[in-house]
């Protein structure tokens, strides 16, 4: 470098930095085209999911029922604790269900159940409540005696 001039090591350095410009700009459109690239394989990804969910949900509820016995509906209460109903053969009935034990509730008659299903205006709590003879029916049925009891 001794021999050159500082015209030539100039002109050196402006080629190159023009070389670096026309290469920046090749990597801007080589990097929006991988960014469009990326954003359609995410979009397709999250497609794929959406559907193999809904396929997983569709065999997990087919598993469910089967030719005498049906998993109607399930409610969450809390703790790894759910009611659920299930449909036996003609019987319909309501277990209380946690991680250790399983406990038969009541039966209801298949009548009770299709006006469940068919009516808009109940919920499942409710009917179940009202169904039951003692147990929660009943203490539900005494706390709400009192309340009206100290309105007065």
């Amino acid at each position: 470098m001794m021999g050159r001039s500082i015209d030539e090591i100039a002109y050196m350095l402006l080629k190159l930095k023009d070389s670096g410009n026309e290469a920046a700009g090749g990597n801007a459109v080589n990097n929006f085209a991988r960014f469009i690239t990326m954003l359609i394989i995410f979009i397709l990804v999250l497609v794929l999911t959406y559907y193999t969910t809904r396929f997983v949900a569709g065999a997990k509820k087919g598993s469910l029922k089967t030719g005498n016995m049906e998993l109607l509906e399930s409610l969450q209460l809390g703790g790894g604790k759910y009611l659920q109903l299930l449909r036996l053969g003609s019987r319909y009935i309501v277990l209380a269900v946690t991680k250790d034990h399983v406990e038969m509730l009541t039966e209801l008659d298949a009548d009770e159940y299709i006006k469940t299903a068919e009516s808009s205006g109940g919920n499942f709590t409710e009917i179940l409540l009202n169904r039951m003879k003692g147990g929660i029916g009943a203490i539900a049925d005494k706390d709400n005696d009192k309340k009206e009891g100290s309105d007065e």
